[in-house]
């Protein structure tokens, strides 16, 4: 699996996404949304033709972060 291509961080969000061990959340949380960001600047630097994935990669964002809110920092 190539590290920052869209596979990657699309793997790694599924991942996070789908995990359901509260002990493991949120390192898989972290690991996805470092991919995110380094697919981020990578798509940066390319044409426009990557605005689909870079819409995506929002999408992606605003869901770890709701994710992170609602099941992590909640209050219990």
């Amino acid at each position: 699996m190539q590290i920052n291509g869209p596979q990657a961080w699309e793997e790694l969000y599924a991942a996070a996404v789908l995990e359901t061990d509260p002990a493991k959340v949120v390192d898989r949380i972290n690991l996805a949304q470092n991919a995110l960001r380094q697919r981020w600047e990578t798509l940066h630097h390319m044409p426009l033709k990557r605005d689909h994935e870079r819409r995506r990669l929002e999408d992606a964002m605003r869901t770890l972060n709701l994710i992170r809110q609602t099941e992590i920092e909640a209050p219990a």
